[in-house]
Order: C-alpha cells, then sequence, then structure tokens
C-alpha cells in the first residue's frame, strides 16, 4: 500500500462521519433559519396560536380589581370584560404587534440602526373607561332614590357605585358615572403603561449575563451595548444554511473521489443519505408525538388563558419544525436511492459483455470446426 492510498483512507476517515454530521446540521439550521428569520412565519405562528384573543382576558385576570372613588371593580364582571374588549379588540393588538415584529426584523437585517415601532394604548384605555361610564350610568339611572337609613350609611362608609342598590341623595347618575370614567382613565391599575416603544423596553440586566447598576439598569433595551450586537449575530446566522449546504456538497464529492472508485463512492454516500433520510423521517414522526403529547402540556403560566394559547403556539412551532425534517427526511432518501441506484447502473455498464478467451483454453466444439476446415 503506497503513501497516496493510507492518505485517502485517512481522509475517507474523516469525510464520512463528517459528511454525517453536515448531513444533519444542514437540515436543521435550514429550519431554524426558515422559521425565525421570516418574519411572515413568525407573524402567522403567533396569529395561530390564538394569543391576541386572550391578551385582554389576560390582563383583566391578571389586574383581578380596579380601585375607584366610588368602589371596587372586579376585572372578573361580564360588563367589565366586555367593555375591554370592544376597547382594545383583538384585530388592533394584532395589528400594532405585527407591526412591531416588522420593525425589530428590520432592525436585525441592518436596514435602521434601532427599532421604531410604538404601541399606544392610552387611547384605547379612554374607551375603555368611557364604556365602563356609560354602563355604570345606565345601571344608576335605573335605580331607585336610597332610603334615609341607606343614606346614613352611605355617608359613614362611602357610596360604591359599582355594586349599588340604590341611588343616594346629592349624587346622580351621571356625577358617579363621571368619576369612574376619571378614576379608570388615571387608574395604575389596568395598563398602568399604555405606551409601549422600541425607546421604553426594559429588561432584566441579569438573564443576559450583565452587571446591573444604576445607570444601566435604567437604559432601555435597544440601546445597551449587547443587544447592538444582536443584528450582527443574527445576519451571520442567516448565511449559515447556505454555508453548510456546500461544506455537505464538498463532503460528499470528497467522498466520491477519494474512494477505490467514484462508483463505490457514490453508492457510499447513497448508502448514507438513505440511513439519514429514513432516521431524519422517524426522527420528525417522533418529533411532533413529543411536542404535542410531552412538551406543550408541561408549559404553565399563572394565567389560564395565556397558558393555553402559549401551548398552542408552542405545538405550532413543532409542527413548523417537524415539516422541515419531513421535508429532507425525504430528500436525503431519494438522493440516496438515486446514487445508489447510478453508481449500480454504470458498475454493470462498465464490465465487459464476455469475458476474453485465454490463450490455454481449451477450444469449444465450434472454434474447433472452424480451425479444421482453415487447415483443409
Amino acid at each position: 500500500m503506497t503513501l497516496m492510498d493510507i492518505l485517502k483512507k485517512v481522509a475517507l476517515g474523516i469525510l464520512s462521519p463528517l459528511f454525517i454530521f453536515l448531513l444533519f446540521a444542514t437540515a436543521f439550521d435550514i429550519g431554524f433559519v426558515r422559521t425565525a428569520t421570516h418574519p411572515g412565519t413568525v407573524k402567522r405562528l403567533v396569529a395561530e396560536s390564538g394569543i391576541y384573543d386572550s391578551v385582554i382576558p389576560s390582563l383583566l385576570q391578571q389586574t383581578k380589581s380596579i380601585q375607584t372613588s366610588v368602589g371596587t371593580i372586579s376585572a372578573s364582571d361580564p360588563l367589565i370584560q366586555n367593555a375591554a374588549n370592544q376597547a382594545i379588540t383583538p384585530q388592533y393588538v394584532k395589528q400594532n404587534t405585527e407591526t412591531a415584529i416588522d420593525s425589530v426584523y428590520k432592525w436585525l437585517d441592518g436596514d435602521i440602526a434601532q427599532p421604531d415601532f410604538k404601541i399606544d394604548l392610552s387611547g384605547a384605555k379612554t374607551n375603555f373607561a368611557d364604556q365602563v361610564a356609560s354602563d355604570v350610568q345606565q345601571k344608576l339611572a335605573g335605580l331607585p332614590a336610597c332610603t334615609t337609613a341607606q343614606n346614613t350609611l352611605i355617608a359613614q362608609n362611602g357610596y360604591d357605585a359599582i355594586n349599588a342598590t340604590c341611588l343616594p341623595r346629592g349624587i346622580t347618575a351621571a356625577s358617579a358615572a363621571g368619576l369612574v370614567k376619571s378614576d379608570l382613565a388615571s387608574s395604575q391599575d389596568f395598563l398602568k403603561n399604555p405606551t409601549i416603544s422600541s425607546q421604553n423596553i426594559q429588561l432584566d440586566q441579569s438573564q443576559q449575563g450583565e452587571v446591573p447598576n444604576t445607570v444601566s439598569r435604567q437604559q432601555p433595551f435597544f440601546q445597551r451595548p449587547k443587544t447592538q450586537e444582536i443584528p450582527k449575530q443574527y445576519q451571520r446566522a442567516k448565511k449559515t444554511p447556505l454555508i453548510l449546504s456546500i461544506l455537505t456538497i464538498l463532503t460528499g464529492v470528497g467522498i466520491v473521489f477519494l474512494s477505490s472508485s467514484w462508483q463505490k463512492g457514490l453508492r457510499h454516500v447513497g448508502i448514507n443519505l438513505v440511513i439519514i433520510g429514513v432516521l431524519m423521517l422517524l426522527f420528525s414522526y417522533g418529533l411532533n408525538r413529543v411536542v404535542s403529547k410531552n412538551i406543550a402540556p408541561k408549559v404553565t403560566f399563572d394565567n389560564a388563558a395565556l397558558q393555553k394559547d402559549i401551548r398552542s403556539l408552542v405545538t405550532d412551532l413543532g409542527q413548523q419544525i417537524d415539516k422541515n425534517y419531513w421535508f429532507f427526511g425525504g430528500l436525503y432518501t431519494v438522493l440516496g436511492a438515486g446514487s445508489i441506484t447510478a453508481a449500480e447502473i454504470y458498475r454493470r455498464r462498465a464490465q465487459p459483455a464476455h469475458e476474453p478467451v485465454s490463450k490455454g483454453a481449451p477450444e469449444t466444439g465450434d472454434a474447433k470446426d472452424a480451425s479444421s476446415k482453415k487447415k483443409s
């Protein structure tokens, strides 16, 4: 065995496992990048999860109650929930969220220096206050006047216009509703910060591995030094599918040309493709079951409405990744089967139609007859 043969065997020993690794890595990376780097896919997954429908119920469930100068409003009150859903519709939340998603992706792609989205819910909060005040006024207008005993009790303990059963002396339905409207518009219990923008989003820096201090703790998330490095890392990640694809192809070509014959090399590559393809198909089937049966049900939140939609989002994301593995599993299997078939066809064509007769071999009957005729 020559030195060149030894080097070829060593190279094949390195390229074969590398080829298998690159097949898996390429499929995973392309699937992740295709999902994470396309705002349309992200927006579709979020919309299909139903999160937009549960935003306001989730906020109300978290709020529990809203204090006003004329009584405590329960967030579980159907009238309050109806008013909140009318003031901040799922379509309104979706529209603003998708605008923010588009802005973040422009920042990640390097088109803008910082995201410039702004979600202003102050108008919606005012509409909510107007709706609740209108409901309270309508309710109070239909109540009877309070008795003397009731008026005395109200004077001592205050008037609860939200849960009132009568209208006290000196208070009209309109004046009580006006107080409710004013209190809700300035309430810190519901929509404390109605304006959300890229300039005021905060995030605990200890979660980013940064050491909090008095100055940096107040710095908006998108203005922090580590945050500003994210677009560069994102843009590098978008290039990895092409790089991995090229490396996979070059590795496969190397195996073909380093083998004792290119037919054997092509067959070797084809076998690896079929094996990895079948494994990915099995993995895809198992992944879908694991995500839907084991991972998604374990996602828990204090908010039941939000928990349901987040579980749905996790399941949808798992199915999106699952589709990618199905695609690559099928592609690898077909390419592998094609490579094996092509190698076998060329191998058979390369074989001679019949073996030449050796000089010392005995002549057949026909050959003897031809020889005797030639001599005669």
